[in-house]
């Protein structure tokens, strides 16, 4: 019986498969990512996983990967090859291979010479992270209908129309035909307009936003937080805390560091006037 290769649900592992060579990057690849040479992309069709998520910097490439994936024979016992999951093409394919291309994998990332995407490099850095749906990895802007696709690190493509991107403070307004991506994924840019992903996922995606809320609210019951709301209760400066320097008071506030303990947090406690027990009720 015939299957086909669904796209991948965020919950399910994928495997990325970079195809070309580790030659021109500076950086080891991420451990997640493996490399497959055009030597032995026919070998390797024949085992790869359903699950598998092809990355291909080049049309080459993605010529070479479809010519390997249409040489698996059929045999009666194990029917139709399953397709694979996603195809990631960092160069826009042939248009004339793109129905191919469309039958071998079950969902093609880069149809069309508008997209753009983060550095190879970065990419993958971001494909391969935990919090990979936090980030964009590429998209894509159409003028005629004022809308920007843009695409996650979980390899979800979400649409947004161009009035989202409003003027900045100080005029800046976005420059639709100058569309980037920058710091591993945190930042869309419009040429000199720059989104950060934090908030544009804060406005678009309520599980994200949810996530971050939680996340607001456990640091709100931090130590640091109930420090920094007793300073200011009792209109206190970081620099009210001598021997401690102050830049060690901000950082116990935003939690960078362990909860103090000994003289630290005797001293802490002595300048706002309350037991060292008593700093967390606030």
């Amino acid at each position: 019986m015939a299957r086909t290769a669904s796209p991948l649900k965020a919950e399910e592992a994928a495997e990325f498969v970079l195809l070309g060579s580790t030659g021109r990057f500076h950086k080891p690849l991420p451990p997640s990512v493996k490399i497959c040479r055009a030597a032995d992309l026919n070998q390797f069709v024949h085992t790869a996983s359903t699950r598998v998520v092809f990355i291909s910097c080049r049309r080459t490439s993605t010529d070479a990967l479809l010519k390997a994936s249409l040489r698996i024979k059929v045999s009666p016992q194990s029917g139709i090859r399953c397709r694979f999951a996603q195809l990631l093409a960092i160069e826009t394919p042939r248009a004339e291979s793109v129905p191919s291309l469309q039958g071998v994998f079950a969902e093609v990332l880069g149809f069309g010479a508008e997209y753009r995407w983060l550095s190879v490099e970065e990419l993958l850095t971001v494909l391969s992270g935990a919090d990979a749906a936090d980030r964009f990895i590429g998209g894509a802007v159409d003028t005629e209908t004022e809308t920007v696709a843009l695409v996650r690190g979980n390899r979800e493509t979400m649409v947004l129309p161009f009035s989202f991107f409003e003027p900045t403070g100080d005029g800046s307004e976005p420059d639709f035909n100058k569309l980037s991506f920058a710091d591993y994924g945190h930042t869309v840019a419009f040429g000199e307009y720059e989104a950060s992903a934090d908030g544009i996922l804060y406005e678009t995606d309520g599980s994200y936003r949810a996530k971050l809320n939680r996340a607001r609210r456990e640091s709100e019951r931090s130590f640091g937080a109930s420090l920094r709301r007793l300073r200011l209760q009792q209109k206190l400066q970081r620099t009210d805390f001598a021997p401690i320097a102050a830049k060690t008071i901000a950082r116990i506030e935003r939690s960078e560091v362990a909860k103090p303990h000994g003289r630290t947090l005797e001293t802490i406690a002595q300048r706002l006037g309350v037991s060292a027990e008593q700093i967390e009720s606030y």
